[in-house]
């Protein structure tokens, strides 16, 4: 599990439950039977060292929705107990801030919400493009840079793409032979907006790309293969990033050249 601070949501399980719970509930299931679905997925009673952070997912959804049941009320208290605590058991000064958070939030949570939140109407939203397509993502006012959809992910409300960019950059369109001859674009150790330390990733995702689709346009498609292997690790999905990462990257190979020479 990955944690980025002690606070309610700053860690993935529980920010994974409420993304989830929040799509769920918008589907039209009750906070009950969104608990009991979570449950069943999550197993909170099989892995102890996430049961804490599995039942504060379930209890902040159903009460932002204003529909919090007593039932996991109890569990989330019985989450205080270092019994439940084991994920930061290696750590006191941290353990005793988690605790000390999910102590408040229990505190906060016994006062129902004034205004809960509602359901959203779910919009179905198209793959704009499919495998294969190379598209230009506009990333400053003269700009594009290209990148090849490598995956796309289709469900009832929303579109994912997995996009692999290169450093190719430009304002017109590129000939067929500088895009095959483009090198991946990939995040390294240095920079102002590194994400990773040691490691070099290339896969980008991003949802939902009905309101970026006016800074994108398709260029041309090839085949690929099924399988294509770029290594593991985190894929960004913030967009309005992209464009700071490719003139961090070439600075980064710049100094790394220089200091080679």
């Amino acid at each position: 599990m990955g944690a980025w601070g002690t606070g309610i949501l700053q860690n993935d399980i529980t920010a994974d439950i409420w993304a989830e719970f929040k799509e769920l509930y918008n589907t039209g299931l009750s906070s009950k039977e969104i608990r009991l679905k979570l449950e069943k997925e999550y197993k909170p009673q099989d892995t102890p060292e996430y049961y804490a952070e599995i039942w504060t997912g379930i209890a902040y959804g159903q009460w932002m929705y204003g529909d919090l049941e007593n039932y996991t009320f109890k569990k989330l208290n019985n989450a205080t107990s270092l019994k439940w605590q084991t994920l930061w058991a290696d750590d006191k000064k941290l353990l005793t801030k988690r605790v000390k958070a999910i102590s408040d939030f229990i505190q906060n949570i016994q006062t129902p919400r004034s205004k809960p939140l509602v359901r959203k109407k779910i919009i179905e939203r198209p793959l704009i493009y499919k495998k294969g397509d190379i598209i230009a993502l506009k990333i400053d006012g003269e700009n594009y840079l290209m990148g090849l959809v490598v995956d796309t992910n289709e469900c009832p409300n929303y579109s994912e793409y997995t996009i692999v960019f290169t450093d190719l950059i430009f304002t017109e369109k590129p000939t067929e032979k500088q895009i095959l001859n483009a090198n991946i674009l990939y995040l390294d150790i240095g920079g102002k907006y590194r994400y990773h330390r040691g490691f070099y990733h290339a896969l980008f995702t991003t949802k939902n790309m009905v309101q970026r689709a006016k800074n994108t346009i398709k260029i041309c498609e090839i085949p690929i293969k099924d399988y294509l292997y770029l290594g593991v690790g985190l894929r960004i999905g913030d967009w309005n990033k992209i464009g700071n990462l490719y003139f961090e990257q070439c600075e980064f190979l710049n100094q790394t050249k220089s200091g080679n020479s």
